[in-house]
């Protein structure tokens, strides 16, 4: 397979694997754990899919973030999110860790008492609204797709009026077909344009959100340049909503699949914890993580990578390694040991993990509290997920009670 023509990166998806390319991990991990892909720049990468390799390229220093070198990988060639200098998501450490101190606190597993009431609060509002209105309902566009950013602009303190510019704009940035190329620069001219404006008005009228302590730690502080807060803040409002509404949809979806799944999960709340946990594991929306750049020769299990070399990883492929997961193509929310790779690890380690945990698990009691008797109201095979993007959300979950 090694010697073949890279197969092109994302996967297609096929209607019977709901949305993860699994037979093609399973392919790789088995024939070729360290082989090409075809980007869509055009590019190759090496795809890492073994559970250890992948762990190795997230935590290891030599597998570098800045792409912003001339020459480098790319995973499509123009306004890609790696151009940016000033964002956390492209600068390693020690770099990394001056833009990681500003948000660690605020992300803290200890704000959940701050939290705790902004989600449920947003999560009972959408749930008396699904209820009024009566069934069926799109759990995409009247739940899952609604939930993550009302809560992050209700922590940044963005009117919740805006929140479709973000669902619109977040859509745009993670496609990947070359037809996208000028729809990519407008809505990065427009997201910046309105954080910018955000920012003004927040400084006339500051308030108590996470945004007035990013502000204080640029104006006050003077820890992040003004291009360094606009960047920060694009990427909490980019983060705190596709992966976890994407997410949520799946991971509902895939409960009513196995609906004696979702009748346990309704009877006994104390599953509440692993089905978040499995639904993370299984229901990883992403093809991976961001592209690296190997800075020196790197030994992996699967073989070395050189220096200069593209990498790619694929957490979905990591999550089902069956070295790690007993039987992993089965959905079981009694798994116990559960050490997905789904947040990733190191010092990119996703610093929203509790929060999209606590919006995960409040979403899915919610449901199962609200509408036991919760059903899909379609066949299983004729839900679609997007493609042509790094991200598979589903399109829409109509369901039933």
């Amino acid at each position: 397979m090694a010697d073949q023509q890279p197969d092109a990166f994302p996967f297609p998806l096929h209607p019977d694997e709901f949305g993860t390319s699994s037979r093609q991990h399973r392919l790789r991990r088995e024939q070729c754990p360290l082989g090409e892909v075809l980007l869509p720049s055009g590019d190759q990468a090496h795809l890492v899919v073994a559970y250890e390799d992948v762990a190795k390229v997230l935590r290891d220093r030599r597998f570098s973030r800045n792409l912003r070198y001339p020459g480098a990988p790319r995973m499509v060639r123009e306004a890609d999110m790696s151009d940016h200098p000033d964002a956390i998501i492209n600068h390693d450490p020690p770099e990394h860790g001056r833009f990681r101190q500003t948000i660690q606190g605020a992300f803290s597993p200890s704000q959940e008492p701050v939290w705790r009431p902004v989600v449920q609060r947003i999560v009972d509002g959408l749930l008396d609204s699904i209820a009024a209105a009566g069934p069926p309902s799109d759990l995409v566009k009247d739940f899952a797709g609604v939930l993550p950013i009302a809560v992050m602009c209700a922590l940044v303190g963005v009117p919740a009026e805006d929140t479709g510019l973000f669902q619109e704009w977040t859509g745009v940035f993670f496609a990947v077909d070359q037809a996208s190329t000028e729809e990519r620069l407008r809505a990065n001219k427009e997201f910046l344009a309105y954080i910018r404006a955000f920012l003004d008005r927040r400084r006339k009228e500051p308030g108590q959100d996470l945004v007035d302590v990013l502000v204080a730690a640029c104006d006050v502080e003077q820890r992040l340049s003004e291009a360094e807060l606009v960047q920060m803040v694009t990427a909490l409002l980019i983060g705190g909503h596709e992966n976890t509404a994407s997410t949520l949809a799946r991971g509902v979806f895939t409960l009513l699949r196995h609906p004696g799944q979702f009748a346990a999960l309704r009877d006994d709340p104390a599953l509440t914890g692993p089905a978040v946990e499995e639904v993370l594991r299984f229901e990883v929306p992403s093809e991976g993580a961001f592209l690296r750049v190997a800075t020196e020769e790197t030994p992996l299990s699967a073989g070395s990578v050189q220096a200069g070399r593209a990498v790619q990883v694929s957490i979905p492929g990591a999550n089902r390694d069956p070295r790690h997961f007993p039987d992993p193509e089965r959905f079981d929310i009694h798994r116990t040991a559960n050490p997905h790779l789904t947040f990733g690890l190191g010092a990119h380690f996703c610093p929203g993990a509790p929060l999209a945990r606590l919006e995960l698990s409040l979403a899915l009691r919610g449901l199962a509290e609200r509408f036991p008797g919760l059903r899909l109201a379609i066949a299983p095979e004729d839900v679609r997920y997007a493609e042509g993007a790094l991200i598979h959300p589903l399109l829409s979950l109509p369901v039933a009670w």
